[in-house]
């Protein structure tokens, strides 16, 4: 066990929000890009804002609606 000190917190409240307060629990991914998408997307890196819970697939589609040369 970890002394109260060190307990994790878990859930929304870790996060600062609730779903309760209509908050939404997100998470900053960075993504590289390489050779011909650095070129479509004008840059090397960016760092976007996706749900917390997210597939690669979804994570496709939010990059392909920054940059809709992807598509």
């Amino acid at each position: 066990r970890l002394s109260p000190r060190r307990r994790r917190r878990r859930g929304p409240a870790a996060e600062g929000s609730s779903p309760r307060d209509g908050g939404s629990m997100r998470c900053q991914v960075s993504v590289l890009y390489f050779a011909r998408s650095a070129e479509l997307a004008g840059l090397r890196c960016e760092t976007l804002s996706v749900p917390r819970e997210i597939t690669s697939l979804q994570l496709w589609e939010e990059i392909v609606k920054v940059h809709p040369r992807y598509a």
